[in-house]
């Protein structure tokens, strides 16, 4: 039995491929079941939508900011993964050094401007809520501490990069399960009195919860099995943490028109609308994207694996296990719409007696969204391990400012808040046809 599953395995990048994979469907399965079984949590622990609307909205904005690391932890990655497959520890150790340095330079920078900005922006008209519901010292207080628990997670992305380049992604996985049960814990233990007061302490603990996972599991890498490559001042050097800079500027621009596609519909519908549409709209994408979240999740550890077989010069692997993921992608979009009929008894279920009526239109548009999240996800996990951006892009950026326009034109025009849903999926329909014939055209050259 083990020699046919040793055969059924096949070459080393098959088994890493089949085993991460395994990894994060177990683990991302757990983590979504906590996230399902979180948001009834959350909707008792504030006992009023608009503030609950608040804490999604205000999560989403200063996400953002992880988009502002200039690529590095994307350049960490792809360089690690090369030198880990070369087996030359001290390169790693000056990699992990230079490029952890330039993070933290980085983060600090980030720190500063972010700082500026919180105290300049009128965030009683950023988050769309009322004095009386929220006041303007409990907006403030919860910003900054959501975005100070933003900055370190963002400082700790060089950890996350060592586990993927490590093909652990599943250790990741698993690291941001654990923030998410701390986070769960609280709000079903805790309970302040107030929805203000519910705010302000849930922020302060986003703190520890977001990040301390992530910093025992760099504690326990370094110390055991990446002890000869752990980070050193006396590693730093220029040369390599300007390298990891030039590949990971690529990587930037298509994070930022990445960011302002995926994370602002929450934005856009808070400022266009309401914000209690945005604790609707949270609803629907937790249940539209339970398929397309794990699928794109389990597509983390592809990434190195697509670096070390392009390193290995083995494209043929490569284009097996491309056409595979085109049409396992295919399949899961089919998956979206084929749940859209069961998303009432699911909703039901899922919230009880704090459920809502499922508008079909909404579910449909949520699930043509989901698809092409999807997709463009299936075929970014191979341009990102091939560091081929051009494509992603150009497409990211005009899709950005078509968003942007045609979510105010609507508005405008009278549609519902779902019509910010509907043009995110439009505008990432053209990259997914694009970015596919792209892939095609150079995978195909290289076996030539």
């Amino acid at each position: 039995m083990i020699k046919k599953i040793k055969r059924l395995l096949g070459t080393a990048n098959n088994k890493i491929v089949v085993f991460n994979t395994l990894g994060a469907f177990v683990v991302k399965g757990a983590s979504l079941m906590v996230s399902l079984i979180t948001t009834p949590a959350y909707i008792r622990y504030f006992d009023n939508n608009e503030v609950l609307g608040i804490w999604y909205t205000m999560l989403s904005v200063l996400l953002w900011f992880l988009n502002f690391d200039l690529g590095i932890g994307n350049g960490i990655r792809n360089r690690l993964v090369r030198d880990f497959s070369a087996k030359d520890t001290q390169s790693a150790r000056v990699t992990v050094s230079s490029g952890m340095f330039m993070s933290a330079l980085v983060s600090l920078a980030l720190l500063l401007l972010g700082a500026v900005l919180i105290f300049l922006v009128d965030l009683q008209s950023l988050y769309n809520i009322e004095a009386t519901i929220v006041s303007y010292r409990a907006l403030l207080f919860s910003t900054i501490c959501v975005f100070v628990a933003i900055v370190l997670r963002f400082f700790l992305t060089t950890v996350s990069a060592v586990f993927y380049a490590l093909q652990q992604s599943s250790v990741n996985n698993f690291l941001h399960l654990c923030s998410t049960i701390l986070q769960l814990v609280f709000v079903l233990v805790m309970d302040f009195g107030s929805p203000e007061r519910n705010l302000v302490a849930l922020s302060l603990s986003y703190i520890a919860a977001a990040n301390l996972p992530t910093v025992i599991g760099g504690f326990i890498i370094f110390a055991k099995k990446l002890k000869d490559s752990r980070p050193s001042i006396r590693y730093i050097e220029k040369e390599r943490a300007r390298s990891v800079m030039n590949v990971g500027m690529v990587f930037f621009a298509c994070q930022i028109f990445y960011m302002l596609l995926i994370n602002s519909n929450e934005v856009l519908i808070t400022s266009l609308y309401d914000p209690a549409y945005t604790t609707e709209y949270s609803f629907y994408h937790k249940l539209t994207t339970l398929v397309s979240t794990v699928v794109t999740l389990t597509m983390a550890p592809l990434w190195s694996v697509v670096t070390k077989a392009q390193a290995e010069g083995d494209f043929r692997w490569l284009w097996k296990l491309y056409s595979k993921l085109k049409w396992f992608g295919w399949g899961a979009v089919l998956l979206q719409f084929a749940f859209v009929p069961f998303m009432q008894i699911v909703m039901d279920v899922w919230l009880s007696e704090n459920t809502i009526q499922v508008n079909y239109v909404t579910a449909l548009i949520f699930a043509f969204f989901s698809g092409t999240f999807l997709y463009s996800g299936v075929l970014s996990a191979v341009t990102c391990g091939l560091a081929r951006m051009r494509v992603q892009m150009i497409c990211y950026g005009g899709g950005t400012v078509l968003k942007f326009v045609l979510a105010f034109v609507l508005q405008k025009m009278g549609l519902p808040w779902y019509s910010v849903v509907l043009t995110t999926g439009l505008v990432l329909l053209p990259y997914c046809v694009a970015q596919q014939i792209a892939l095609n055209r150079y995978i195909r050259s290289k076996m030539q």
